[in-house]
């Protein structure tokens, strides 16, 4: 078994996250993409997959299109040891400009993955 050095396995981590264009009850991702329609899609979700997280854990995004900086946010879990969470993006009106997005993602401001989408 590997170990890696400094690495805690008992600290808050996301092993997974996907973009999606739908989520089920449970807050798991059933509509998986990379590739987005500016017309079609009204609503995608970054969706992750979490290990040992708390109501302390401090989730959060800096979402770039273009290389530019579009927004951000911080949430937290409502309960200790939930295994799915989702940050969700809702276009008003009109459509999401054309261009490839990246979102990076941070547990308790550290930087954990990042995940490149595009709208076409």
């Amino acid at each position: 078994m590997n170990k890696l050095k400094g690495l805690n396995p008992a600290a808050p981590a996301i092993m997974k996250a996907v973009m999606s264009r739908s989520i089920d009850a449970k807050g798991n991702a059933t509509g998986e993409a990379a590739v987005f329609d500016v017309k079609k899609d009204r609503v995608v979700y970054a969706v992750m997959t979490l290990k040992n997280v708390t109501k302390k854990t401090k989730l959060s995004y800096i979402r770039y299109l273009n290389g530019k900086y579009v927004d951000s946010k911080v949430a937290q879990p409502s309960m200790d040891g939930i295994t799915n969470f989702y940050f969700t993006f809702e276009k008003g009106i009109g459509n999401y400009p054309k261009g490839d997005y990246k979102l990076t993602l941070y547990v308790n401001g550290q930087r954990s993955l990042e995940l490149p989408y595009t709208f076409k």
